[in-house]
């Protein structure tokens, strides 16, 4: 019996040696056109951190990509995937983003993807929450955090070179990207000025090329595996064949069914799960909150930079507050009114075109919660996407 002890160990031992010099050529004949489509809806956290889906979406025309955030998984019946899957337009949104994917996790994602942006129509949502004073923190930075991407920015010689010394300085404050000796060394060597830094970053260079090719190969098996069927809660008779007008009135109406526990013009479920047993706790609070002074504008100001630089076609869309509810909490309106101008005028002072739907604050239904579009302001961005993709 002792003979056949390793057996398992050896058996195990040789297939990862498979797995890990089957070439990647083999790897990505399996990955079909319809692994593609599918993931354009399933928002899925691997996809995100990888490149290779994402590689395939920015070189079809069929792809109308959407970055943003948490908003993106609040579907209804008028959200961009439901509504251009009932009336074709000519493309297929493909979306990017989830909770705390902010201006450098959306920059370091551009960046991967540098050399497929040149004369891409894509639209990038913002959301009001992201400037706070310190901006991002590590709690929403590390599960979005790509060791692929970071690695990749280490090697990327397509970035202007001062566009890049300003990410790495940045990604240097976050503790998952310092506890990697590996890259922290490169990442250290291209920003320094000293021999030694840079003797130790042509030591390690070997390793971080070899990492970052695990990385490419675990992103391509990943893609293999990772794939899911997202409750887009699809109503094609709704909203198939509508006018503009017609989809408004009919998203006013779908909001007012479902937002009746509150004053607030808050979806129900979301009001008596995170709002009603705490209301009076939250009154006022918001009153020292800002989002006028924040390392976020930086950060945004490269993610400008970069699509700018390769001649992206990005529309930005600046996404209001529910007015009512931060009355309520104590963000005072002067602020939130401060932040619009100045975000509106950091876009159109890079060149590009903004969807600017903050006159939206007190519109009913226009969010479908505090901070979240959905329900009519779906329509509008449907609308705003539509007219800029014509363009």
């Amino acid at each position: 019996m002792k003979k056949y002890a390793f057996a398992p160990i050896i058996i195990a031992f040789a297939l990862f040696l498979v797995f890990l010099f089957f070439p990647n050529r083999w790897i990505e004949h399996f990955i079909t056109d319809q692994n593609v489509e599918s993931a354009a809806t399933e928002l899925n956290p691997l996809m995100f951190q990888g490149e290779y889906i994402q590689s395939k979406m920015l070189e079809s025309k069929k792809y109308f990509p959407i970055y943003g955030s948490s908003e993106l998984a609040h579907f209804d019946p008028f959200h961009p995937s439901n509504y251009f899957a009932a009336n074709s337009d000519g493309f297929t949104p493909f979306l990017y983003g989830r909770g705390g994917c902010q201006s450098i996790i959306q920059f370091m994602n551009f960046a991967a993807h540098a050399n497929q942006l040149k004369g891409k129509k894509l639209v990038f949502i913002i959301s009001p929450q992201w400037f706070h004073k310190n901006g991002i923190d590590d709690f929403h930075f590390d599960p979005n955090y790509s060791m692929l991407q970071a690695y990749d920015l280490a090697f990327n010689r397509g970035l202007d070179p001062a566009l890049k010394k300003q990410a790495i300085k940045r990604l240097l404050h976050f503790d998952v990207v310092t506890r990697d000796p590996i890259l922290t060394t490169l990442f250290k060597g291209e920003i320094s000025d000293s021999s030694s830094a840079h003797f130790k970053a042509a030591v390690v260079k070997p390793i971080a090329y070899m990492t970052k090719q695990l990385l490419v190969k675990k992103d391509l098996y990943f893609t293999l595996a990772g794939h899911f069927k997202r409750n887009r809660q699809e109503n094609t008779q709704l909203i198939k064949n509508k006018s503009w007008t017609s989809l408004k009135t009919l998203a006013d109406q779908y909001g007012k069914k479902r937002s009746t526990n509150n004053p607030f013009n808050v979806e129900n479920g979301y009001y008596k799960k995170k709002i009603a047993f705490r209301v009076k706790q939250l009154k006022g609070s918001n009153t020292n909150t800002s989002y006028t002074n924040s390392i976020e504008y930086e950060d945004f100001q490269m993610v400008l930079d970069l699509l700018k630089e390769k001649n992206a076609k990005p529309l930005f869309v600046i996404l209001p507050v529910n007015g009512k509810w931060y009355d309520y909490t104590g963000l005072s309106e002067a602020n939130r009114q401060t932040y619009y101008r100045k975000i509106k005028a950091q876009v159109e002072q890079a060149g590009f075109p903004v969807a600017d739907f903050s006159n939206h604050e007190y519109d009913p239904y226009f969010l479908k919660d505090t901070m979240h579009i959905g329900w009519k302001g779906w329509v509008y961005l449907d609308e705003a996407m539509d007219k800029h993709w014509k363009q």
